[in-house]
Formats: structure tokens, sequence, C-alpha cells
């Protein structure tokens, strides 16, 4: 039976799993590089998904910093107002609109492997709304 991209049309079994799962695991270990103008975040909200973007710089430490130089801390509680908030109801939807349909996101330098990041973040976004 045909896929429809939702689901799987091939038997696994759960050394598969296991294996997938190690290789999972394995792969977000490895080290990774900010892009130097900003960052994504995505969360749910109802019945969306919502990528907002938020600008930043990174100062001659390496430290990303807000647009005033303040380091940037991962859970101080601040809240940051972003720059661009999408809302999509499918992570085909939302990555559309992120890097098809904004006009800026060329600006951004933005790695090839932050934009596939962001897409396999807004396809398990997509998993948890409709599972």
């Amino acid at each position: 039976k045909p896929s429809d991209g939702r689901g799987s049309s091939c038997d696994t079994t759960d050394d598969d799993l296991d294996e997938a799962e190690m290789l999972d695991r394995f792969m977000s270990s490895r080290a990774l590089k900010m892009d130097s103008k900003g960052y994504f975040m995505l969360k749910l909200e109802g019945k969306r998904i919502v990528c907002s973007f938020y600008s930043c710089i990174t100062n001659e430490k390496g430290e990303v910093c807000d647009l005033e130089g303040k380091k940037i801390k991962c859970c101080d509680g601040q809240v940051r107002e972003p720059m661009k908030t999408w809302r999509g109801r499918t992570a085909k939807e939302l990555t559309t609109q992120v890097f098809e349909q904004w006009e800026d996101v060329t600006k951004l330098d933005l790695s090839l492997g932050h934009a596939a990041y962001i897409g396999r973040e807004a396809q398990r976004a997509e998993h948890c709304l409709y599972s």
C-alpha cells in the first residue's frame, strides 16, 4: 500500500525502532553552530503550529546576544518579542510561509542545516497535533 507521507507502509521491528532511536540520539549530540542573525522557536497553540523568529547578534566571545548586546540566557524567564511570527495547520503550510513567502528570509544567511532542522521540528509539531 502506498504511503501518504503520514504513516509507514513498511514493516518495522522493535530492533528497527531501537536502532532509529539510537541514531537519533547520536545525531542530536553533534555540535551545532548558531546562525548569526537570529533563531526560530516553534510551539503549539491550540490547533496551530506557531513559529517565531527572534533577531540576535553574536558577540566577540561567540555568545548569543540581543540587539543591544545583552547575553541571552537559555532559561532566564525573560520574554522577548519576536521579529516575525507565523501560524500553520501543517508543517508544509508553516515552512512554506517561512521559507518561500517571507521576503526577509534571504537576509538571514540561514544555513541549510538550520532550515532542515526547522522543517523537522515543524513535522514533529504536526505529528503532536494530529496524534
